[in-house]
């Protein structure tokens, strides 16, 4: 009977007890391996995600915060003008739509996990409160009399205040929540590894040198994104309460001033004033671009088509800078072509953010003659909006830049016009998203042209 080979096990003289302490080894090492990149993925979607989502999110409230001051100022104006013919509140319009936006964006399953129950009482409160200051506002512009209309601002006043101390609260607790899921999951990260590194013994040298590289790399990442946390929140909080209070402040009592509400003027000092209305709008204007472009950047940005009527679209542009056209002489026009429809489909609060844009740099770049700015449809499946101007223009060379971010046809430190050269950038990157078109068409001192097409139906 012919002898049987011997097993590999036998051959290299290697006990059961032994194949079982190797495998057992090399299970622990691989688990090792296996959870500690597992660790490091989720790590990374966390960050990822949350960083994302949270100045998605946080950057609405932070804009509705600034519509809600905005609409306190143009109820203060409102207030120390009643004897004159009674005008409606057009700013809440920009409230209402920031918190649909809110309203839409929990109920997302992507986001709705950085809600907690606290927070998400806060934004019922503040739907709540946005519901009864709009019924305020109507009452306002019903009123029989001008100590009923009185009463009646008064009240709004008070409730807007309420409002402005919700949206703080919320933004808070979005901001502490952030980092408390961020030092969470470093802390899970470390205890993971820790696991993996003990359990593995001596065959895990190996495997802890790459898992010390890794977190490395993952604690450099990991500091980064505190670091950006830190500094986002800081700019968050600056920008809400360190810049775009003290410009509301400064821009609504300016407005008062002018209006003669505290007595007459004299003619260099309504100059002044006009000048100082003028540079608070052009700073207003910087911080809102500047923060708009960090969250477009993100790539996630979610619009919200709505019906809205296109003279709406319009009249709030020309309402918000009416004072820079008058202050420079400037006349301001708007036209809607007949075959446009009563009502359009889109974005209106982004429609109305690349108006704003378009206008306020027609304006700043025109000294003399208007600015035009039409409603029409090219085609039967798209329609147009453009702003024309009888300003500098832009020179040839120049034009396929000026829709680069930061880019100015003068960037020198003395140029006449100030800017962050964001404003055009962030036009073209709306347009995009809402599949449209945007083309210039210019001639130095003669003016320029801007065209935006858009899809009739939403897809």
């Amino acid at each position: 009977m012919p002898n049987k080979p011997p097993s590999p096990a036998a051959r290299w003289m290697i006990s059961p007890l032994e194949i079982a302490a190797m495998a057992g080894v090399l299970v622990l090492t691989l688990g090792g391996l296996f959870f500690s990149i597992q660790d490091a993925l989720q790590l990374k979607q966390a960050l990822d995600l949350n960083l994302t989502q949270t100045v998605i999110v946080t950057q609405g409230i932070v804009n509705m915060q600034r519509e809600v001051q905005l609409t306190r100022q143009e109820v203060t104006r409102l207030l120390g003008g009643l004897d004159e013919p009674p005008r409606p509140i057009t700013r809440f319009v920009f409230v209402e739509i920031q918190v649909n936006n809110l309203a839409v964006e929990i109920e997302s399953p992507s986001i709705h996990y950085i809600f907690a129950e606290e927070d998400l009482a806060l934004v019922n409160d503040i739907q709540g409160q946005t519901a009864a200051s709009k019924r305020l506002i109507d009452n306002s512009e019903r009123a029989a009399s001008p100590d009923e209309r009185r009463v009646t601002l008064e009240a709004l006043d008070t409730e807007l205040e309420l409002l402005e101390t919700t949206i703080k609260k919320l933004i808070d607790r979005q901001a502490t929540t952030q980092r408390a899921a961020i030092f969470q999951t470093r802390d899970s990260l470390r205890n993971s590894q820790r696991t993996a590194l003990l359990a593995g013994g001596v065959l895990l040298l190996m495997s802890a040198a790459l898992a010390a590289a890794v977190r490395s790399g993952l604690s450099s990442r990991l500091d980064r994104a505190l670091e950006a946390d830190r500094v986002k929140s800081q700019l968050l909080t600056s920008v809400s309460h360190e810049l775009r209070t003290p410009l509301a402040a400064i821009q609504g009592y300016s407005q008062l001033m002018s209006e003669q509400a505290y007595g007459a003027l004299t003619g260099e000092q309504q100059t002044t004033l006009q000048r100082i209305l003028i540079n608070t709008a052009q700073l207003q204007g910087m911080v809102n671009n500047l923060l708009d472009r960090a969250q477009i950047e993100q790539g996630k940005l979610t619009l919200h088509r709505t019906q809205f009527a296109p003279a709406d679209l319009i009249e709030t542009t020309h309402s918000a800078l009416g004072i820079l056209a008058v202050t420079k002489g400037l006349e301001m026009t708007g036209e809607i072509a007949p075959e446009v429809p009563a009502e359009l489909n889109g974005d209106v609060l982004r429609l109305q953010q690349i108006l704003f844009n378009l206008t306020s740099n027609a304006l700043k770049f025109t000294e003399a003659g208007s600015v035009h700015t039409r409603i029409y449809m090219p085609d039967q499946g798209h329609w147009a909006l453009q702003v024309s101007d009888t300003g500098l223009g832009i020179p040839h060379e120049a034009q396929p830049h000026v829709f680069e971010p930061f880019w100015q046809t003068d960037s020198s430190a003395t140029r006449r016009y100030r800017g962050s050269g964001l404003g055009l950038s962030i036009v073209k990157q709306l347009v995009e998203l809402m599949n449209g078109t945007i083309s210039l068409t210019s001639t130095p001192q003669k003016g320029s042209t801007f065209t935006i097409i858009l899809p009739l139906e939403s897809q």
